[in-house]
């Protein structure tokens, strides 16, 4: 087998998670029928994978969401990598647009960056925990590493 243009069919995390899905639905009927035994490798690895896209923002995200912000994102001459990042990523600051984008200061204005991160709120609304994508923007509440908030003191309070 050779692999003609690696560039042609990149994947999105929302498809590689349906594919892992479909397949998990597959491996567990079969199972139930007692027709194909698995390698276990095989399933460890599925398994592991599924569990990293549950954490991902893939989980909110449709088909339709992607071809759109496809399309949204086609005005702003970004590369087929970028993209599937952007997709992938879901960037809420242009800190991270900056992280997925190359020469991402020569190419884009601070207006514009702005203007890129409202697009990709606008066409992936949801964050990963199926939450409403505006942060509140309180910065003096954390969480402590169990998931449970925490106050935590700016400068402003030490004054």
């Amino acid at each position: 087998m050779e692999v003609l243009d690696r560039q042609k069919a990149l994947l999105t995390n929302h498809e590689v998670y349906i594919v892992l899905k479909e397949e998990e639905d597959r491996h567990k009927a079969a199972k139930m029928a007692e027709d194909i035994k698995y390698p276990e490798n095989v399933t460890t690895l599925q398994f592991e994978a599924l569990q990293y896209l549950n954490d991902s923002p893939c989980v909110t995200q449709s088909s339709e969401q992607i071809s759109q912000i496809k399309e949204l994102l086609l005005a702003y001459d970004l590369t087929k990598a970028e993209v599937l990042q952007i997709i992938n990523l879901r960037p809420k600051t242009p800190v991270e647009l900056h992280l997925i984008i190359e020469e991402c200061g020569e190419r884009f204005t601070i207006e514009g960056l702005d203007e890129l991160i409202e697009l990709i709120l606008s066409a992936l609304p949801q964050d990963e925990h199926g939450e409403a994508a505006e942060d509140d923007g309180d910065e003096t509440s954390k969480e402590n590493g169990n998931g449970t908030p925490m106050d935590v003191e700016t400068q402003d309070d030490l004054s």
